[in-house]
């Protein structure tokens, strides 16, 4: 068990290292690529961008989990032979889905540009490229996360991350020239070779491991096999398709909406781009602890849930590390914002400086209520309640679909509809899916622990935000002080907290 619990540890920390550095390279690439298009051209890259997400989720949103949790299970029964079943026909349905996709963006994406309400949706044109490749790389990164194995996902997204900052600048910089749509498909186009890239690494590497592998001969058990897999793949595709479904629905009615609120156009595209394209991109970053703490223990639970084994304890202390990095990470973040992001967003000051500022202040309680929600859903994933996921994505989709439709209409809300929105949805979906894992995992969590690591991230933030206002030395060292001093604050107000992380239990888990 010290084993596994080292292993596990080892597991997250590449996970979260890996989507550091690409949160990094995804950052470097944004910013160089703003410069190139211009805060509107950004605002056209990330109206394209919601529903080539939103198109990616459809073409193969459950495969990675689907695969990670079946292959983990079929280890787990010593069922090795309908590993190679399910990687087979995952291929087969996630390229097949991506390609009629892509398709028929292909012939609608000039229609479905004019809805949005900018000039060309030559971007689209790629989607018939860029969906199966995405399919076939989501297909590959569930069947080693299935092993428990991270590293070839890590390195995969890292090559992808540094192939997209290489030639999707280069191509944004190239056909730029001729105008800001055809920036945006150059800056898509990069994306088609990274893809390409990070894809023949992970081949590389699985047909280099996989060795001697066993199939199955029975024809009734590669047809149980297929029906198993299409069951879960459908049910986590579906539960998956919502949130993105209603981002999609945010980037096809987000600027007509504003338009009826009274800002024109371009401000409105403006508006978005910085929402979505700065501030969301920036605060995003704390979602990497929760992204990397679901998927290193969704096949490590589902191994555990096959094999009869309780993993209570791994939850609780899962939630409990979750919300001790999550919340310093993200009200950090935001307190050192108005000083940081002029530093990398050259253009921004003023008037948009102190949108960005507030939408990440409000933004701030969204991720927080996203990453929980990202890793409850997980844990019911992993115990097989499919249903009840679709369920209340559906219901939380529903409201922020409402909510952004009411008041992004309303002048004096405008664009923070989004975010009210996202609020709104992310706590209601976490709720419901703590209520159902106390039901489940009988997990208890402690009020006192929670409210210790709230009152450490107020006295840090406060403490981050006051010290970073005085010009004690230039913007650059006052950040570091201010970073590390507030580190400090925390880690001394939540020593309890890492004591009983830290802490092992008389069983060594």
């Amino acid at each position: 068990m010290e084993e596994k619990r080292r292993k596990l540890g080892v597991s997250a920390l590449v996970l979260v290292v890996g989507g550091f550095v690409c949160k990094c390279l995804g950052a470097l690439f944004r910013l160089p690529l703003t410069n190139l298009l211009g805060i509107e051209g950004i605002g056209v890259f990330q109206l394209i961008m919601s529903l080539y997400s939103f198109s990616l989720v459809l073409t193969c949103g459950g495969v990675t989990a689907s695969l990670s949790k079946l292959i983990s299970s079929a280890r787990a029964r010593g069922e090795h032979a309908r590993i190679s079943t399910y990687l087979k026909r995952s291929v087969i349905v996630s390229c097949l889905i991506g390609l009629l996709i892509g398709i028929l963006f292909f012939f609608c994406g000039k229609f479905v540009a004019g809805f949005q309400g900018i000039a060309s949706g030559s971007g689209y044109l790629l989607f018939v490229a860029l969906l199966p490749l995405g399919a076939t790389l989501a297909v590959f990164r569930g069947y080693f996360q299935g092993y428990e194995n991270m590293f070839p996902t890590a390195i995969s997204q890292i090559l992808e991350q540094v192939a997209k900052f290489a030639f999707g600048l280069l191509f944004a910089f190239y056909f730029g020239k001729f105008g800001i749509s055809q920036g945006v498909f150059g800056a898509f186009l990069g994306i088609v070779v990274s893809e390409v890239v990070s894809l023949i690494f992970l081949i590389g590497v699985f047909l280099f491991k996989k060795g001697e592998t066993k199939k199955l001969q029975d024809l009734r058990l590669v047809k149980f096999a297929h029906r198993e897999f299409d069951k879960v793949n459908f049910l986590l595709t579906l539960s998956a398709s919502i949130l993105p479904l209603v981002n999609a629905f945010d980037g096809l009615i987000i600027v007509p909406r504003l338009m009826d609120a009274g800002f024109s156009s371009g401000l409105s595209t403006k508006l978005f781009g910085l929402q979505s394209g700065i501030a969301g991109a920036f605060l995003n970053f704390p979602l990497i602890i929760s992204v990397a703490i679901a998927t290193t223990l969704l096949p490590n639970i589902s191994y555990l849930i096959s094999k009869g084994v309780r993993s209570t304890h791994i939850i609780e202390k899962g939630i409990k590390t979750l919300i001790f990095f999550l919340l310093p990470t993200t009200f950090g973040l935001v307190a050192i914002s108005k000083q940081a992001l002029p530093l990398v967003y050259t253009d921004l000051s003023g008037t948009m400086l102190q949108v960005v500022f507030e939408l990440m202040l409000y933004g701030a309680f969204s991720i927080v209520f996203t990453a929980l929600m990202q890793y409850f859903i997980m844990l019911l994933q992993a115990n097989g309640n499919f249903k009840f996921i679709v369920i209340v994505t559906a219901i939380g989709g529903i409201i922020k679909g409402l909510s952004t439709v009411v008041l992004a209409g309303i002048s004096a809300v405008n664009i923070y509809a989004l975010v009210f929105g996202n609020i709104l949805m992310s706590a209601f979906i976490a709720t419901a899916c703590l209520i159902k894992l106390k039901n489940v995992f009988k997990i208890r969590l402690s009020f006192w622990e929670l409210l210790l690591m709230l009152f450490g991230t107020a006295v840090m933030s406060l403490t981050v935000y006051t010290f970073i206002q005085k010009d004690y030395f230039n913007l650059i060292v006052n950040l570091i002080l201010a970073i590390t001093l507030g580190c400090l604050v925390y880690f001394t107000f939540c020593a309890p907290i890492v004591y009983s992380i830290l802490k092992k239990r008389k069983n060594g888990v």
